[in-house]
């Protein structure tokens, strides 16, 4: 090791003086065992890189806060202390290549919940997690093949019994999430998009027999029918879980999906995995609370590329001329599949891991409470989810938006409010892990809360907001309260530097709020909107606009500052029908089923809502 590097670390470990929560020990402990072991192919190099980052923002963190002059009338204490330096130094840690990408249950996301703790504690936010740590632990299950699985196509019209393909795992299928499960030899059904929507007067399951059968589907839904004024443009018709709760409905056995080239702008987007499973690189991961039975999408369900699917078809190009006639309406190009059998021999076993929420609270005068939180996990080397995964596999995918960001502005947020003056309601702190494998920590969190359900009174979900372009900031979840609507109406003119954009379309499940929003807790959700760096390796630190994301993070402290002091209690709304999907996950308002009246009484003039509180998922 040079000696330039000795003496910087010699000067970090100093900062271990006073380190009551341990946690930079912790980071330290980490990192040593990665430079002598090697660990994760993590090169020496790297690794001491990573510890003189961390040298270095534990040095900032200790340093005085550029103060900025205060703005107006804010009601929030302190937030000239929320400084784009602070913003900066988090981001460009949390994102840093060192990090790999902080995918969850991997070595570096345990880096990350370390330093995310030691930056609560050194902010002054107490503890919030199991045993008087800073700590949730969330246990993960996935399985991993006991042998490369294959599936098998036959045609009962061809003579002999022999296949007549067989498709490779990680070449022409995988799975697309939650557990695979083999799947006996049936008939395939195509199915279209596997959506019934009655307002659209479409319906791809109306007369089909899918009992015990393979789905073959459409993922998305037609390509006319985006919507710029909704997420990504899809409605809840795209959702994987609301088509596996159609088709679990209808009978079927397993589902086989295929990306159209029409909803990718003409090429395939499927993409061969690294390795079975992507095995110990990025696995597909469920609750290992989670029934057997029930995880994931609750029935085998597998992506194929476009090449698997039109050889099932039965011609080169059939997948795109078949999406191009369903997408005109022409219901009479469904094909008939009926002599075609598939099967998917598949072999695994169930392994467990485990990862970290990390929490953190100021109490207020009330045990009452507004949560502020978002994910710090993001998707690694790219094997699960990433946009360019066909040319960018194996690179460290940063993650610098998403969602360091919106990490940065949580701790942020928590040390402008520590060690001022009481606020009326707590607010609770938290950083979700594995959000980026299907809302995980977020709804382990809602299983296992450290505040009951009943004593929140809002969540704001803080997830990419540091591409703040053209002063733009949106702001989802209007529609879950008035009250909190209001208190997003009454900021927006105290932050002239933003272009607040107030969206009013339903919550769906996107991102952490939605497991809060399924417990009957209103919600609100700050993004500076989809861009072409998300989950690909452009989401770099340097591309980060901290300007607008200190302008977005003080905006976010002054709404949450404003929902603790204001003493109504925030009402809650049922959606539209375009929220809720069919399966037992969504919410479905129940008039009868009101959320618990506040102990502390209301003003008598204050406004009245019809609230409704919503069954908690089971398992």
């Amino acid at each position: 090791m040079k000696p330039q590097y000795v003496s910087r670390l010699l000067t970090m470990c100093r900062l271990f003086e006073g380190d009551e929560s341990g946690a930079l020990r912790t980071i330290w402990h980490h990192l040593t065992k990665v430079a002598s072991l090697g660990h994760a192919g993590v090169p020496m190099n790297h690794a001491i890189r990573l510890c003189l980052a961390v040298g270095a923002l534990c040095f900032f963190m200790l340093a005085p806060a550029a103060q900025e002059g205060a703005k107006g009338s804010l009601a929030a204490p302190n937030l000239e202390s929320i400084s784009v330096a602070d913003l900066k130094g988090d981001v460009y840690f949390l994102a840093s290549d060192e990090m790999r990408g902080r995918d969850t249950a991997k070595p570096e996301s345990e880096i990350a919940s370390a330093y995310i703790a030691s930056r609560f504690r050194k902010a002054g936010a107490m503890p919030a997690g199991e045993n008087g740590s800073y700590f949730q632990e969330v246990q993960f299950a996935y399985h991993e093949f006991t042998e490369p699985p294959v599936a098998r196509l036959y045609d009962s019209q061809q003579a002999g019994d022999g296949p007549l393909a067989e498709f490779k795992y990680g070449q022409d299928f995988s799975s697309a999430g939650g557990r695979p499960r083999p799947v006996a030899r049936c008939e395939v059904v195509f199915a279209g998009y596997a959506i019934t929507d009655a307002a659209r007067g479409w319906d791809d399951l109306g007369g089909l027999d899918l009992k015990g059968k393979t789905a073959l589907i459409l993922r998305y839904e037609p390509t006319g029918w985006r919507s710029g004024s909704s997420m990504r443009g899809w409605s809840r018709n795209s959702y994987l879980e609301t088509k596996a709760a159609l088709l679990r409905k209808a009978g079927a056995a397993a589902v086989l999906m295929v990306t159209g080239p029409a909803s990718t702008g003409g090429i395939d987007n499927w993409v061969p995995l690294g390795s079975s499973e992507t095995g110990s690189d990025s696995p597909p991961l469920t609750l290992a609370d989670e029934p057997e039975q029930q995880d994931g999408l609750g029935l085998p369900f597998f992506s194929a590329s476009v090449k698997a699917v039109d050889r099932i078809l039965g011609e080169d190009g059939a997948i795109k001329r078949l999406q191009e006639a369903l997408d005109k309406g022409d219901r009479k190009a469904m094909p008939d599949l009926s002599a075609k059998r598939i099967e998917f021999d598949v072999k695994t076993r169930r392994v467990l891991k485990s990862g970290r929420n990390v929490l953190a609270k100021i109490e207020g005068e009330l045990n009452e409470w507004v949560v502020l939180g978002g994910h710090y996990d993001h998707i690694g080397l790219g094997y699960f989810g990433a946009t360019d995964a066909r040319t960018a596999m194996g690179k460290v995918h940063n993650g610098a938006d998403d969602n360091a960001s919106g990490t940065s502005a949580i701790m942020e947020i928590a040390e402008a409010f520590a060690g001022q003056r009481k606020p009326r309601r707590s607010f609770l702190f938290i950083a979700f892990t594995g959000e980026e494998k299907g809302l995980l920590g977020s709804a382990w969190y809602a299983r296992h809360p450290v505040v009951p359900h009943e004593k929140t009174l809002a969540m704001i979900n803080i997830d990419m907001i540091g591409r703040v372009k053209n002063r733009r900031l949106e702001m989802h979840g209007m529609a879950s309260s008035k009250a909190l609507a209001q208190h997003v109406r009454d900021c927006a003119p105290l932050f002239p530097e933003l272009n607040l954009k107030f969206n009013e379309q339903p919550v769906g499940p996107v991102s952490d709020m939605w497991a809060f929003y399924q417990a009957g807790v209103p919600v609100l959700f700050p993004f500076s909107g989809y861009n072409e760096e998300m989950h690909s390796i452009k989401d770099r630190p340097e591309t980060i606009n901290y300007e607008g994301l200190a302008q977005a993070t003080r905006l976010v402290a002054e709404i949450a500052w404003r929902i603790s002091e204001n003493p109504a209690y925030p009402d809650y709304r049922g959606t539209n029908k375009d929220a809720i999907g069919p399966d037992g996950q969504y919410r479905i308002p129940r008039p009868n089923e009101p959320k618990p009246a506040p102990k502390e009484k209301l003003p008598e003039d204050s406004e009245k809502e019809e609230e409704f509180a919503m069954p908690r998922r089971e398992g």
